[in-house]
């Protein structure tokens, strides 16, 4: 398996991540804001199979400026395991950052991603219209990218699949509320397909409750395979095949 989204530097037991290293095909660990990109580099410098994908996430965008983008760009240029830029988008569920950084930032971040040559991590939250203006007006994206976690409806899932992207869920497509995300699930194309935990968040169903790790990415797998009537291990190799195709990391060896 392959966890396209994990923030391991969180994870409060750090036996966690070593388990996780050992137990999966590979890991995309997520750096997004100054602190945590540091420590997403460092991780994917320590363990061959974990890849860092930086950026600043929406809540995290108003103490920075263009100097830190300049700074995300010499990042991401010096070291090659850094195989995406963000998680950058859309948050409106809290009112924590004004939403004309959001989108300054957003954009910004999203040229950055086509100048290196990478794709680009989506996080957006009750931000399904301005996300897709935001993403259209950029368009195209040569790269691809994912919408990771995804929480949206039907129509931003189909159009920005329409532009390239994968569209990722984690463990809360498990929980017994979340009928509208399984029914944007069973219309996603498989070659569009991607699976993470966004750990230490969203523990799938069996798990929920205790804090959520990569190793937990099992569940998320089995359910998904259950609810759409797919082979488990076809699920696997299909998600897997994504990721790499996504991410470029199976031109890495050891992976």
């Amino acid at each position: 398996m392959i966890d396209t989204h994990a923030h391991l530097d969180m994870l409060k037991n750090k036996d966690d991540i070593l388990e996780s290293v050992n137990s999966l095909k590979a890991i995309i660990t997520i750096g997004c804001d100054k602190e945590e990109i540091n420590k997403a580099v460092e991780l994917s410098k320590r363990f061959d199979n974990v890849f860092a994908s930086i950026g600043f996430h929406p809540y995290d965008v108003n103490d920075i400026s263009d100097k830190d983008i300049e700074n995300l760009k010499t990042t991401a240029e010096k070291n090659s395991k850094v195989v995406a830029i963000g998680e950058t988008g859309l948050d409106y569920y809290r009112e924590i950052t004004p939403k004309e950084k959001q989108v300054y930032f957003f954009e910004r971040q999203l040229e950055l991603a086509k100048e290196l040559g990478l794709p680009v991590v989506i996080h957006s939250r009750s931000a399904d219209e301005d996300t897709l203006k935001i993403l259209e007006k950029h368009s195209p994206y040569p790269d691809s990218g994912v919408m990771h976690c995804f929480g949206g409806g039907v129509e931003l899932m189909e159009k920005t699949v329409e532009l390239g992207f994968y569209i990722s869920f984690a463990g809360n497509i498990t929980y017994p509320k979340a009928d509208n995300l399984r029914n944007v699930l069973k219309k996603v194309p498989l070659d569009r397909l991607l699976i993470e935990t966004d750990c230490p968040f969203l523990a799938p169903q069996k798990k929920r409750g205790k804090e959520n790790k990569p190793v937990y990415l099992i569940y998320t797998l089995e359910f998904i395979s259950e609810f759409l009537g797919i082979d488990k291990n076809q699920l696997e190799k299909i998600t897997e095949n994504n990721a790499e195709k996504l991410f470029k990391i199976n031109k890495y060896a050891t992976v």
